[in-house]
């Protein structure tokens, strides 16, 4: 499983169930990298996404875990939940400073095979 996050300058993720910045060139990265893919979500952050044409979402259930998916796409639990299983990680940086309240996740089992990709936006 891969999984793509956002960060701003500051370490936030998200204001409550939403993304703190609209950037246009990020916004385009995700729909790139997620067209036509199965995406992991869980029920938060599903709450707050816009319709995401041409693709498959599917809510976390935090009972059990879900791996038949491409992408996890947040948001922070979910993103904690699922990281020991991420083959992929791409972290768009947010050149924002934006105060939020979800930081970015504490991926302490990150697989350790995990390969990080940075972009700067």
């Amino acid at each position: 499983m891969r999984a793509v996050i956002a960060v701003n300058n500051l370490g936030f993720i998200g204001l409550g169930d939403k993304l703190l910045w609209n950037n246009k060139e990020d916004l385009n990265h995700f729909k790139e990298l997620t067209l036509n893919q199965t995406l992991l979500v869980g029920y938060n952050t599903y709450q707050g996404l816009p319709v995401l044409k041409n693709r498959k979402l599917i809510i976390d259930k935090r009972e059990e875990f879900i791996l038949e998916v491409d992408w996890c796409i947040g948001g922070k639990k979910t993103y904690e939940k699922y990281c020991k299983f991420f083959t992929e990680l791409h972290i768009s940086h947010i050149n924002d400073n934006s105060i939020g309240d979800v930081g970015f996740p504490l991926l302490n089992e990150l697989n350790k095979d995990c390969e990080i990709f940075n972009y700067h936006f």
